[in-house]
């Protein structure tokens, strides 16, 4: 969604209040105070609680390019940035058991081709074999071509199945290889595109800002439609040792490095899940008065405005009566701005963190 509502444009709108001092230039400093004002409004409107649908992302998308995490049996703890392997018990030998892995970063050669051979990273030690048939989502490429290495899905109505997998000849602790096919040239380079990094230039996941929601679907089911569930996105999650299908999921660490440590409660056992994580993207760093004010699209123009004239008002005396009026100003224009954009009835409702009989062995009251 394009913006083009400029920094530049609403430090002028907020000079024409007569209260404000000069916005740029002060002490010499090209674009200060207001480029430090206009990063502080992007964070009031993105990085509070609001949950705003022009800035979801929903990492696993069945229709386009997609890179969900994928589950492995009694593992709790994941690291993941964006892209994922995995095999299937209907897959290669019949001894396999179904897991998945995240696959390394693309700044650090997660996927390369040399000599007719396609080498895979992963951020973890995997539980691949050679044999297995193994398949790969959620890849980008500063060199060669998304589309010949990741996996392909259908579902034709009566069944899904996943395509263009590819057979495992080698592997290490934290890596696995195959034998490239058509379209995998030498000197390719590819991996998990990460959280907020920059790869080539370009940014292919949003910076981690909080996780709104979560659904995970059964990997070794092929049924029309898939087999999906949903689990509670919740802020923190301890260590736990119960296995059964996971309910829960928090990002517990973004490095900073674009990989995220999730973790699940309970732990995911046999049943292996694609996950979905539905987030909030983080504010980006505004370094431009020529830029714009995107992600925020320009029908919230009033909400910008208003939330730039607070943050000046901060700037030039916190404890005002003209501060506080204009914070107000700013919480009724949020409000509104919510009402517009989620104004269809949820889904999701009100209940309790755990149940009436709480079954966790920490709260039980009774004799061990």
């Amino acid at each position: 969604m394009a913006s083009t509502i400029t920094l530049q444009s609403i430090a002028n709108f907020c000079s024409t209040h007569s209260d404000l001092l000069p916005l740029t230039g002060v002490g010499g400093f090209t674009s200060e105070p207001f480029i430090s004002i206009a990063n502080d409004a992007m964070a009031e409107i993105i990085n509070n609680d609001q949950d705003w649908k022009w800035n979801t992302v929903e990492i696993c998308d069945l229709v386009q390019t997609f890179g969900p995490l994928i589950t492995s049996m009694n593992k709790q703890d994941y690291l993941f940035a964006g892209a994922s392997a995995f095999v299937l018990q209907v897959s290669g030998a019949s001894a396999v058991v179904s897991s998945g892995a995240a696959i390394d970063l693309i700044a650090n050669g997660g996927v390369t081709v040399a000599a007719g051979v396609v080498t895979v990273k992963t951020l973890e030690p995997h539980r691949f074999q050679v044999g297995n048939i193994v398949n790969l989502l959620g890849l980008v490429f500063t060199t060669g071509t998304a589309a010949n290495y990741n996996s392909s899905y259908s579902d034709n109505g009566n069944v899904t199945a996943w395509g263009t997998g590819y057979t495992i000849t080698a592997v290490t602790a934290k890596s696995f290889s195959f034998a490239a096919v058509a379209g995998q040239a030498n000197n390719d380079v590819g991996g998990a595109p990460g959280f907020g990094v920059s790869n080539g230039g370009t940014v292919q996941l949003g910076g981690m800002g909080w996780l709104s929601g979560c659904t995970m679907f059964e990997l070794n089911n092929n049924s029309s439609p898939p087999n999906w569930r949903q689990m509670k996105a919740v802020g923190y999650l301890s260590k736990w040792s119960r296995v059964s299908d996971p309910d829960k999921v928090a990002i517990v660490q973004d490095y900073g490095t674009g990989v995220l440590k999730v973790r699940f409660n309970q732990i995911p056992g046999g049943v292996i899940w694609a996950v979905n994580l539905v987030y909030q993207v983080a504010a980006p760093l505004l370094t431009n008065m020529a830029g714009t004010w995107a992600p925020i699209p320009d029908k919230y123009n009033d909400l910008i405005r208003q939330a730039a004239l607070y943050r000046c008002y901060r700037y030039l005396n916190p404890n005002s009566t003209a501060t506080q009026n204009e914070f107000k100003k700013l919480e009724q224009v949020l409000a509104k701005s919510q009402g517009t954009d989620n104004a269809e009835e949820s889904n999701v409702y009100l209940q309790p963190e755990n149940g009436l009989v709480d079954d966790y062995w920490p709260t039980y009251g009774g004799t061990f």
